[in-house]
C-alpha cells in the first residue's frame, strides 16, 4: 500500500502531468483524424491535383514504353519537383494514381506536423501551441492543389531545423550535410528552397559573433548558390513568360491571414467567416500564459521571413501564379515557435481547451466540405465512363465553381481522363517549365494560346485545331450557346450528360495524327 500512496503523492506534486498527457493523446488522435480526411472524397477538391495526376500517369507510361504520346513529350528529370513525384511514381505501379497521390499527401501531412514538433523542441517552444501545426496544411495551398509544395513542406521544416543547428555550432561535417540537404530541397520545390535558405541565411546573421565567422559559416550556402547559377544557366530552357512579375499590392494581401487555415469559397477572396478563428488562434499563446522566446532570437527568424514573404514577394513570378499566398501554410506554425512555455497551470484549465476546440472547428468544416464534394463531384464519373481510353481530349470548363468547396475545384478536372484512361488532356501542365513531363519543342498545341480560365469562353474550332481532339469535356450549368460547336459535318456527338458535366465525341472530323 505504501508504493501506490507514494506514487499518488508524487503525482499530486506535479499537477500538470496528467492534463499534459491527456492533451498529447488528444493531439495525436486529432492528427490521425486530420490525415484521414484525405480519404473522405474519391477525388479531392484540389484544383491542380488532376494535372499532377496526369503528369504522373504520363511519366509512368513513358517509362513503360506504352505511351501514345512519346513523340510529342519528353521527361524533364531536372525538374525541381522530382522528390514529390518519385515516391508517387513507385506507388502508382501498385495502386491507382489517385490513391498514390493521396498516400503521399497523407504522409506529407504527418511529416509536417512531426517536423514542426521537432523544431519546436529545438527552440524550447511551448508544447501547448502544437495545435497550430495542424490546420495550415488544409488551407490555401491545399485548395489550389499545390501538390509538390505540400510535399516539400515537411522537408522545409527539417532543413530549417538542420540550418538552425548548423548556425549554432558550424562545423565542416555539419556544413557538408547542409549542402546535401539543400540540394535535395531544391529538387523538392524551387520556391520552398529559396524560402528555407532565406531562413537559414538569417539564422547565420543572428547567431554570428563576428563578420569573419559569418563568412566562414556561409560557405555551404555559397556552394549551393553556385550550383543554382549553373542550373539556371545551362540546364533550364528559357521561356517567354519567365520574367513576368505581378505584385498586386492592395488590401487583398490581408487574405493571407485567413489563407493560413481556410479555403477560398464563393469568390477568389478569403472566407471571412474564418476571421474570428484566426484572431483567437493568434491570441491563444497569450491567453495560455505563454511568453515570447526572447532568450532565443533565432526562434523569431522563421516567422520574420514568412512575414517578409507576405508583404514583399510578388503574386506572379517565373511562370508561377499565387507565389506569396501559398506560404500562408507556414504562418501559424512559425508564429507558435516564437513562444516559450509559461506557467503550466494557465494552459490546462478551460483556456487549455481553446486551441483544441479551434482546431477541431476548422477540421470539421474541412471534413464537411469534403463529404459534400464527394456527392457533388460524382456526376463526373458518368461522363468519364462514357469515353474510350487512349485519346486526346480538351477540357472546356465554363464553371469551375463547387458550391460544396471552392470556386476553383473543377478547372482541371478533365485531366482525370489523362490520369486514369491513358489519354491526353489540354490544357496541360506539360507546357510549363517545371513539371516532370514536358512538350518537345514545336509540339505545343495551338490551344495553349488560351489561359485555363478563358479557354472555354474563347474556344474556336478552326483556330484551336479542334480536329486533333476525340473528346470534349464540358462543364456548364446551362446549354452551350448556339454555334459553339460546328453544325456542319464536323458537329460533335453528345455522348453523355450528367448534371453539369457533358462529354462530346468528335466522330467525323477527328484526325489522330493532328494533320488534316
Amino acid at each position: 500500500m505504501l508504493l501506490p500512496e507514494a506514487i499518488s503523492a508524487r503525482m499530486r506534486g506535479f499537477p500538470g502531468i496528467r492534463p499534459a498527457c491527456n492533451q498529447r493523446v488528444a493531439f495525436g488522435l486529432t492528427v490521425l483524424l486530420a490525415g484521414s480526411t484525405f480519404w473522405l472524397a474519391p477525388r479531392l477538391p484540389m484544383s491542380d491535383l488532376p494535372q499532377h495526376a496526369g503528369q504522373l500517369a504520363l511519366w509512368r507510361d513513358l517509362i513503360e514504353g506504352t505511351s501514345k504520346w512519346h513523340d510529342i513529350l519528353h521527361v524533364n528529370y531536372l525538374t525541381p519537383y522530382l522528390v514529390g513525384y518519385v515516391p508517387a511514381l513507385l506507388l502508382s505501379f501498385l495502386v491507382s494514381v489517385s490513391t498514390a497521390l493521396k498516400l503521399i499527401l497523407c504522409l506529407a501531412f504527418f511529416g509536417f506536423v512531426a517536423a514542426c514538433v521537432a523544431l519546436r523542441k529545438d527552440f524550447g517552444g511551448d508544447s501547448r501551441l502544437d495545435w497550430l501545426f495542424i490546420p495550415g496544411f488544409f488551407g490555401y495551398a491545399y485548395a489550389w492543389g499545390f501538390y509538390t509544395f505540400l510535399v516539400a513542406a515537411p522537408f522545409c521544416i527539417l532543413f530549417v531545423l538542420l540550418a538552425n543547428r548548423y548556425a549554432i555550432r558550424p562545423s565542416t561535417g555539419a556544413g557538408v550535410a547542409l549542402v546535401f540537404a539543400d540540394v535535395g530541397l531544391f529538387f523538392t520545390h524551387g520556391l520552398v528552397f529559396v524560402f528555407a535558405n532565406a531562413i537559414g541565411g538569417l539564422f547565420l546573421v543572428v547567431r554570428a559573433r563576428r563578420f569573419s565567422s559569418l563568412l566562414a559559416a556561409a560557405i555551404p550556402y555559397l556552394v549551393v548558390g553556385a550550383w543554382c547559377v549553373v542550373y539556371a544557366r545551362f540546364l533550364v530552357t528559357p521561356t517567354g513568360d519567365l520574367l513576368e512579375v505581378g505584385w498586386y499590392w492592395d488590401l487583398t494581401r490581408l487574405n493571407f491571414l485567413i489563407f493560413s487555415i481556410g479555403w477560398p469559397t464563393g469568390s477568389f477572396e478569403a472566407t471571412w467567416e474564418f476571421v474570428p478563428l484566426v484572431i483567437l488562434m493568434l491570441a491563444a499563446p497569450f491567453l495560455l500564459g505563454g511568453r515570447l522566446n526572447l532568450e532565443n532570437p533565432g526562434a523569431f527568424v522563421p516567422l520574420l521571413v514568412t512575414l517578409l514573404v507576405w508583404v514583399a514577394v510578388p503574386a506572379i513570378a517565373i511562370s508561377t501564379w499565387l507565389v506569396y499566398q501559398r506560404f500562408a501554410l507556414f504562418l501559424l506554425p512559425f508564429y507558435a515557435l516564437a513562444f516559450r512555455e509559461g506557467k503550466p497551470s494557465a494552459g490546462y484549465g478551460l483556456r487549455g481547451l481553446l486551441l483544441p476546440l479551434l482546431c477541431c472547428i476548422v477540421l470539421s468544416v474541412h471534413a464537411g466540405r469534403l463529404v459534400a464534394f464527394a456527392s457533388e463531384s460524382a456526376d463526373f464519373e458518368g461522363v468519364l465512363s462514357a469515353t474510350e481510353p487512349g485519346y486526346r481530349a480538351l477540357g472546356l470548363v465554363f464553371s469551375a465553381d463547387s458550391p460544396a468547396t471552392t470556386p476553383i475545384a473543377y478547372i482541371h478536372f478533365p485531366s482525370w481522363y489523362q490520369a486514369e484512361r491513358a489519354g491526353f488532356v489540354d490544357l496541360n501542365f506539360a507546357r510549363l517549365p517545371a513539371p516532370i513531363v514536358r512538350f518537345r519543342t514545336g509540339h505545343e498545341p495551338v490551344v495553349d494560346r488560351h489561359s485555363a480560365w478563358l479557354l472555354a469562353e474563347q474556344f474556336d474550332w478552326e483556330g484551336d485545331h479542334a480536329w486533333i481532339y476525340r473528346y470534349f469535356f464540358v462543364r456548364r450549368a446551362s446549354p452551350l450557346p448556339p454555334g459553339y460547336f460546328p453544325t456542319n459535318r464536323c458537329a460533335p456527338t453528345l455522348l453523355k450528360t450528367t448534371g453539369t458535366w457533358a462529354v462530346y465525341e468528335n466522330t467525323r472530323c477527328f484526325v489522330e495524327n493532328g494533320r488534316r
